[in-house]
């Protein structure tokens, strides 16, 4: 334990003298940009760019009279480009701040009158960006990020803990919603998980991580929404790459790639496949103790599994531009594997207990099947006026079976038992079925006012079929009683609307109100049991930013959102895990509402520190029931009366040299638990809690790259569960020759990521010690191909919004 302290004194001192070396004299260009004629040229993109191998460092967009400022620049080699579609870009040679080139106060930019030629400039995003509405994640800026898997991605996101059985949670929240592509996944948590573990990080874009969205989002996600968008490619004629990563722990990993795109005239096709394969350990070590009248019974399971996946991912899709306003697209998104699962199980007995065996052995075997396929039929048209209607229409389909062989053996401490040995078996079939029709149109009113409006429909239809067969006379027969079949409808239509205003270069209003409502029905076929629900709520949002001057901004922002109970938590019905352990559902779940209020103060629009609290009602939580006369545990899910969320984040991009870039994210929470419990007792949990997270990216000569990255999670509370401290160590390479690159990377270099949990709740004691197989070596070979000239990607607002969002500002 000393070795991991003095590890992270280091680390730590180490941040400390990076912010210490970062704090150096500032300096600041401006200018015009003009056109050939001199007239001044508005929303041109100017980027500070590294001389070293032209990764941005900053960026601007002119003004309305051609005016440029880009501020707080540290000493170092820069290079000065402006961009604008239907112009020769200008790159200027390499400068110190102390020495500016002349021709800065006045760029002129002259017209492309021919296809640019093959020169391609790199220009990296910073991995981390802050805008009004969200942290953004850019997954491609970070040899360590695109070489895994789109889990790992959200495990080395800001502020965001994913435990060892995928749950996520964002500066001590649960319940976050994922979003792909900006649309709801509307799938449980296990088959997200195996989803998000199955999708190679290299087909990921970016992340986009909000507190309180804007209404035109579902209401849905107490933590706020997490949306990971994919790759496009969108240049003229044809283009693409391939890739491959290759990786190893104590066992192998592989992922080959492929993505197309063409576009001829008013028609792009683009599609995009990838495989996925990978074996992983995990050993885990669960400890119980069962009070009873006659003493307490403990049981110590260990436990050691294998688990492999395979994944076929797919995503293709057409646009055709009707016009140069009006855009028909299609897009088919799909993915195919299976899950596999062997493991190796012994509990032994402990304390007082009247049991004619003192433990058991168990192997398992688990395999599960999925087919997901989602069709998406999408139309855009835009006014002269600046007014836009988007019309979407998405139909999913996902299919899965698993299947569970469980053997028990039961052996007493003398060598002979008489206890006959439990061997089971079960099958499961899910089938979900998901319509969603969405309408979003916007405009300006009263002038400068602007307006958002839309109403959108969801259905999902659940049918899920349980087959618990036990082995009888050498034969396996089903068994009525533990069988079953639940079958769940939820039906919700909502309505918004969103008005925004910004009064010169200080002040920005925005304020929505969305109503939903919720119909939904759970149906136990074998126990006939039904339970419904009909409710209608509003959701308001608020946000407000002020910009004092360039060096200080300010924004608040508030949000009203809900949580429905998943559906299989709505299934009465008892689910067996092993000998000792069960699962059942609550049919009497009720939906718990967060109120969620945040401040943000920005530095030089780069350094953001954001104060959050949140207030959950009816908060949904796992729990543990225990059964003292058959030493049997339930795990279930109730509403506990509320939970409060204090939190505090500082983002800071900071550039210690002009090779040398820090993105320091720091992450403090205090979690209070208050409920009353079954038979009169009381929960009462809180705790201050921390994480943080430091990433080093050094740009080398020869256009490489290197990363060096920690994370650092101390103990924390998810409802009632006591979450143990976390870290680990990355490091990543990675070197571009032309149109092919390379990167290698290495997760957990020193092997000391692993997870603790304890339940303490009444008489109930509960430890739960995880390690898996987290260091894990990677090597990742890509090649673009094609014609990378003039791209001209269908994207849903402005060419310049990337840039203008980036200094502060919003469409």
């Amino acid at each position: 334990m000393n070795y991991f302290f003095r590890l992270r004194f280091l680390f730590f001192s180490l941040l400390l003298s990076a912010l210490a070396l970062s704090a150096q004299a500032q300096s600041e260009i401006s200018g015009h940009v003009y056109d050939e004629s001199g007239e001044p040229l508005p929303y041109v993109n100017v980027l500070l760019l590294t001389a070293a191998d032209s990764s941005l460092v900053k960026g601007s967009v002119t003004d309305t009279t051609g005016v440029y400022q880009l501020n707080n620049i540290a000493d170092g080699r820069y290079r000065l480009s402006a961009q604008m579609v239907g112009f020769r870009s200008y790159f200027s040679e390499p400068f110190t701040p102390a020495n500016l080139p002349a021709d800065f106060s006045a760029i002129r930019l002259s017209e492309a009158t021919t296809e640019l030629g093959e020169v391609v400039v790199s220009s990296t995003k910073p991995m981390i960006e802050v805008t009004s509405n969200a942290i953004v994640l850019n997954v491609a800026s970070s040899p360590i990020l695109k070489n895994g898997t789109a889990q790992e991605v959200l495990e080395k996101s800001p502020g965001v803990v994913v435990d060892q059985n995928g749950n996520i949670s964002v500066k001590g929240k649960t319940n976050v919603l994922i979003y792909l592509d900006g649309k709801p996944t509307y799938l449980s948590n296990t088959e997200l998980i195996r989803l998000l573990e199955s999708t190679p990080a290299e087909n990921i874009e970016k992340l986009e991580i909000m507190d309180n969205p804007p209404a035109k989002y579902d209401a849905e996600g107490n933590a706020g929404i997490i949306n990971i968008v994919r790759k496009e490619q969108a240049a003229q004629g044809l283009n693409g790459n391939i890739g491959l990563t290759l990786g190893y722990g104590r066992y192998p990993k592989a992922s080959p790639s492929l993505n197309l795109n063409y576009r001829q005239g008013k028609i792009n096709l683009f599609g995009n496949y990838s495989y996925y394969y990978s074996q992983r350990y995990q050993n885990t070590n669960l400890y119980r103790r069962i009070p009873s009248a006659e003493g307490i019974t403990t049981f110590d399971q260990f436990s050691d599994r294998l688990n492999w996946v395979r994944n076929n991912n797919f995503r293709a899709g057409a646009d055709w531009f009707l016009t140069e306003r009006s855009t028909l697209g299609v897009l088919v998104n799909g993915n195919r594997g299976n899950w596999n699962s062997t493991g190796e199980n012994l509990t032994q007995l402990g304390g007082v207990y009247d049991n004619p065996y003192d433990g058991l052995t168990a192997n398992n075997r688990n395999s599960n099947d999925w087919n997901n396929l989602t069709y998406n039929l999408n139309f855009k048209h835009q006014w002269e006026n600046e007014s836009e209607l988007t019309l979407d229409a998405d139909y999913s389909q996902w299919k899965g079976d698993s299947y569970q062989h469980n053997n028990n053996f039961y052996f007493s401490n003398e060598g002979t038992t008489n206890e006959p040995p439990l061997l089971v078996h079960t099958f499961t079939d899910s089938d979900i079925d998901i319509l969603a029709l969405q309408a979003d149109y916007s405009r300006k009113i009263f002038g400068d006012w602007g307006l958002e409006a839309g109403v959108k429909s969801s259905s999902v239809t659940t049918d899920n079929v349980l087959d618990f067969q036990t082995q009888v006379e050498g034969e396996f027969v089903s068994d009525p009683q533990r069988s079953n079949q639940f079958q769940y409808e939820e039906d919700i239509k909502a309505i918004y609307a969103n008005l925004s205003k910004k009064w010169g270069d200080r002040w920005q209003l925005q304020a929505g109100l969305r109503g939903e409502h919720t119909y939904s029905q759970g149906h136990s076929v074998t126990i006939d049991s039904l339970v419904e629900r009909d409710y209608f709520n509003l959701f308001p949002s608020a946000s407000v930013s002020y910009a004092y001057n360039d060096q200080h901004q300010f924004s608040a922002s508030y949000s009203r959102r809900i949580d429905r109970p998943n559906y299989s938590n709505l299934n009465p019905f008892e689910f067996f895990l092993d000998r000792f352990t069960f699962e059942r559902g609550n049919p009497f779940l009720n939906p718990q509402y967060t109120n969620s209020y945040g401040l943000t103060y920005g530095y030089q629009k780069s350094v953001f520190l954001t104060l959050n609290y949140t207030h959950t009602t009816d908060a949904i939580s796992q729990v543990l029931e225990q059964d003292e006369a058959n030493q049997t545990t339930y795990q279930t899910t109730v509403n506990l009366n509320q939970i409060k969320n204090y939190s505090a984040n500082l983002a800071a991009p900071l550039p210690v040299a002009d090779w040398w870039m820090l993105n320091l994210n720091l992450t403090g929470f205090y979690n209070d638990v208050q409920s009353p419990f079954s038979e009169g007792g009381e929960i009462d949990k809180s705790r201050f809690s921390y994480n943080a997270r430091a990433q080093n990216t050094f740009s080398l000569p020869g256009d490489v790259k290197f990363e060096l990255s920690g994370f650092y999670s101390s103990p924390t509370i998810w409802g009632l569960f006591e979450i143990g401290e976390q870290y680990q160590v990355d490091a990543g390479v990675s070197k571009s020759l032309g149109k092919f690159s390379i990167q290698a990377s290495c997760d957990d270099i020193f092997n000391i990521r692993k997870n603790n949990v304890i339940i303490q709740q009444g008489d109930i004691d509960t430890i739960v010690r995880n390690k898996w197989e987290s260091r894990v070596f990677r090597l990742n070979l890509s090649y673009r191909f094609g014609n990378e000239k003039i791209k001209q990607a269908r994207r849903r607002g402005t060419a310049s919004d990337e840039l203008r969002e980036r200094t502060g500002g919003s469409n």
